[in-house]
């Protein structure tokens, strides 16, 4: 099973949605049918969560409309790797993100 949960972070106009997959094993069938947060899309999406690469690509799919996306890395911070806007950057790095 796959659970989410969403958060405002009014700091970087973002939602900052995070993800468990329990037992650290999921399948395609079960992550392409669970039903994904709904989120206003006038605002950037950091991404944070451990799964397997197409689960990060189905997320960054679905959430493509918002403003900016980021996706954590525990080694660096949140990289910003789609950006509809001029506030923020691909490849920008945010270090600054409060969880």
């Amino acid at each position: 099973m796959i659970s989410f949960s969403t958060s405002s972070l009014e700091q970087h106009s973002a939602t900052l949605i995070t993800f468990e997959v329990e037992g650290g094993v999921t399948t395609p069938e079960e992550a392409f049918g669970v039903e994904l947060a709904q989120i206003p899309f006038d605002k950037g999406v950091i991404l944070s969560g451990r799964g397997p690469i197409w689960l990060f690509a189905r997320l960054i799919h679905h959430y493509h409309p918002a403003r900016w996306i980021a996706v954590h890395d525990p080694r660096i911070g949140y990289i910003v790797i789609q950006s509809h806007c001029k506030e923020r950057y691909e490849g920008e790095v945010l270090v600054e993100v409060l969880l």
